[in-house]
């Protein structure tokens, strides 16, 4: 009996110790992450707007986690090539994307054809930034706010119309959200590209566009269109006169565009927690804040469950504007 008791009082003994060792040697593999360069993928060719962010955060983010972060273009399928790799990926925290609106609009435009569910499939990291759309008209127009605008809308049922350049983006879903909540009937016209758009209406082949700030403070300037409102709750800093939809007549009115950063689902709490962390640090220091508001983004940090948040209202609000403006994407 003495014996037997000696030896499951050493089997149970060894099996502490292993489990000891065991714990020991995960708690330090938890610690020693990263131990290898991590790969920050951009769903799009360089020189977009998630490409520019990313290697505006790049130098930063490689100081705080004491590894090289390295930026890896993959485009193709308007960012779904470069999303569902790193869907596929390892839920390592050593591959993540710079995503966007595109992400949560599709959601509902493209559900018949979606590789991947945003809210199931991904894991959130970091909110970046913020970015509102300004809403111009051209010079010749005699609206001078938007009640005076959607005045000339409602007297002229199809006369006016908007410009945009792509079915889908956040300039094209302010245009339906206004049309929407004022009950007007004001005519989408699709152009190829953002800056097409933008010559349209410096043409006046157009009657307003929404744009974002970067583009359009340059031609506000120069008196070639004149912002009537932003689409964010709050005006934007680099157009303090200018007011909101909300303030403009249209309570409730709000559309920003976001870049955000995502992992693939399933990653370790302590690692998304790092990343949110970093990023945030990252995306508020004060060199990289003051270029990020020159190019007309509110810039947020959130951590990982604020950006989840974030991402189910935005696909909830972007389900309401395109169903009620009975959107389509053409086949």
């Amino acid at each position: 009996m003495s014996s037997a008791i000696t030896i499951f009082k050493r089997l149970a003994g060894g099996l502490i110790a292993a489990t000891l060792a065991l714990g020991a040697c995960t708690a330090a593999q938890a610690q020693a992450w990263p131990s290898k360069p991590i790969r920050l993928v951009v769903p799009f060719g360089p020189g977009g707007g998630n490409d520019l962010i990313a290697r505006m955060l790049q130098q930063k983010l490689s100081e705080g986690l004491g590894q090289p972060v390295v930026v890896d273009n993959r485009a193709g399928g308007s960012g779904v090539v470069g999303t569902q790799f790193v869907q596929r990926a390892a839920p390592d925290g050593y591959t993540i994307v710079i995503g966007g609106t595109p992400l949560t609009v599709n959601q509902t435009l493209q559900k018949d054809t979606m590789v991947y569910d945003v809210l199931k499939d991904f894991t959130p990291i970091s909110l970046l930034v913020l970015q509102p759309n300004v809403l111009l008209v051209h010079p010749g127009v005699q609206a001078k706010s938007v009640k005076e605008l959607l005045a000339m809308a409602k007297a002229q049922p199809g006369k006016l119309d908007y410009g945009t350049g792509s079915i889908g983006s956040a300039p094209h879903l302010s245009g339906e959200l206004m049309k929407v909540m004022a009950g007007v009937d004001v005519v989408m016209v699709p152009y190829n590209g953002a800056a097409q758009a933008m010559n349209a209406i410096l043409g006046g082949q157009v009657t307003m566009l929404f744009d974002q700030p970067a583009t359009s403070i340059p031609h506000i300037r120069a008196g070639k269109v004149r912002p009537l409102a932003v689409t964010s709750a709050q005006r934007s800093p680099q157009l303090p006169e200018v007011p909101t939809m909300a303030e403009s007549g249209l309570p409730g009115y709000e559309v920003n565009s976001w870049f955000g950063i995502l992992a693939p689902a399933g990653v370790p709490r302590d690692i998304v927690n790092r990343l949110s962390s970093e990023f945030a640090k990252a995306v508020n220091s004060p060199e990289i804040k003051d270029k990020l508001l020159s190019q007309g983004f509110a810039v947020v940090g959130s951590g990982s469950e604020e950006m989840g948040v974030f991402m189910r209202q935005d696909v909830a609000n972007f389900k309401k504007i395109i169903e009620a403006a009975k959107i389509t994407v053409p086949r």
